[in-house]
């Protein structure tokens, strides 16, 4: 590879990144205000559950079906038709005048929900398997800086009243699909004949990884906000400040941290050391309801620190993971398949920690979440490298 192929691999990359950013934004500014949106409508609380839960569930189902066609027809197209479904999706969000129209908007959202996971195999395309856990990296920052800057715009804009954020990020996403379709490259070497994508197989330690570490962190929007006020007695903008410390800490591992690491120490390695931290932040989280003052405040902040630490290497650990082991025919279908099982467990995990609360407590709750992140790192680290990806029929 010469100089000029390498520097126009580079710009590639930054595009891609780009485009991830753009995305997450606009879906940070809509994401929490989800349930206030449903509830202008007297929607009961299990309705407003179900339009949380269906932007996951329709990516579980579709996502590894859109990184699939990603593999066959290149992934510029299939981020196209993401961006614009995203446009559509979130200007009905902004006008919507029922609960029905509400739900319509996530379904929209959801069914074409690709853009992230079909940018991580146009990364994979891009870079060396040295690079790759680096450049997934990357792309978790751009999760980082999306749901601290997301938020933050779609508070600002709720001045401006309801339909607001809706429109900004609708804004944001259009913005994103016309300079997508000025600039981004295709990043997908096709073959000289057109051939049948084959299917991504993760196996079971890869599903049991991506399960326990995405199901321990949906601890953090389906309990932690209720444990900061209703056990430890903060403000409602008591939460929302450990929310900024965990996307900057997000920011600063994933952007800085992980591709060092991953380079000295491989993808499994990374993934143990995130299921570690997670569990131990997530155990130390109920240790500070007996405390008082500063020193309450201090170890919350220090639980939230290790959390996002871990979860910053593990995310990438593991689509680092599943990339190099995936042949080049089945990045993205490997990839979707990834984000399905994390959609999996976003929508199963705020229900199963929900009522484990009613049942046994708080103390309860982040103890499951911390052994399902630390078993689930552990079920990668007791398997030796392999194929970790085939493709079936």
């Amino acid at each position: 590879m010469t100089d000029a192929d390498a520097a126009e691999g580079r710009r590639a990359e930054r595009l891609v990144l780009r485009t991830v950013l753009l995305d997450l934004v606009a879906f940070g500014i809509v994401l929490p205000l989800l349930p206030a949106a449903g509830a202008r409508f007297a929607a009961r609380p299990w309705l407003i559950g179900v339009l949380v839960a269906t932007d996951s569930a329709l990516s579980f189902v579709l996502a590894p079906w859109w990184g699939r066609l990603s593999d066959r027809i290149g992934r510029r197209p299939v981020i196209l038709v993401g961006l614009a479904g995203s446009v559509a999706g979130y200007l009905l969000f902004g006008l919507a005048g029922s609960f029905a129209a509400l739900l319509l908007s996530r379904v929209i959202t959801g069914s074409v929900g690709a853009t992230v996971n079909v940018a991580q195999a146009s990364l994979a395309d891009l870079t060396t398997p040295e690079r790759r856990a680096h450049a997934m990296g990357l792309v978790g920052a751009a999760f980082g800086v999306g749901f601290t800057v997301g938020p933050a715009l779609g508070g600002i804009a709720l001045r401006w009243g309801d339909a607001a954020p809706g429109l900004l990020a609708a804004g944001i996403a259009a913005l994103n699909a016309a300079l997508t379709v000025a600039s981004l490259p295709e990043s997908r070497v096709r073959a000289p004949r057109p051939v049948p994508a084959p299917r991504a197989a993760l196996p079971a330690h890869v599903v049991a990884a991506m399960l326990g570490t995405t199901l321990g962190f949906t601890v953090m929007y389906a309990v932690f906000p209720l444990f900061c006020r209703e056990v430890l007695g903060l403000p409602r903008s008591g939460a929302s400040w450990y929310f900024v410390l965990l996307g900057l800490v997000t920011l600063v591992v994933q952007g800085r941290v992980v591709g060092r690491l991953a380079r000295r120490t491989g993808e499994r390695v990374l993934v143990g050391w995130g299921g570690a931290l997670m569990a131990a932040g997530l155990g130390a989280m109920p240790l500070a309801a007996p405390l008082a003052g500063p020193a309450r405040l201090a170890l919350l902040g220090l639980a939230v620190a290790l959390l996002s630490t871990g979860f910053g290497l593990a995310g990438p650990g593991l689509a680092g993971y599943v990339s190099r082991t995936a042949g080049r025919e089945v990045q993205g279908g490997a990839l979707g398949a990834l984000q399905g099982v994390g959609a999996l467990a976003r929508i199963a995990g705020p229900p199963l920690l929900g009522g484990l609360v009613e049942w046994a407590g708080v103390t309860a709750a982040f103890g499951a979440a911390a052994g399902a992140a630390g078993l689930g790192a552990a079920a990668l680290l007791a398997r030796r490298p392999a194929a970790a990806v085939s493709a079936g029929a």
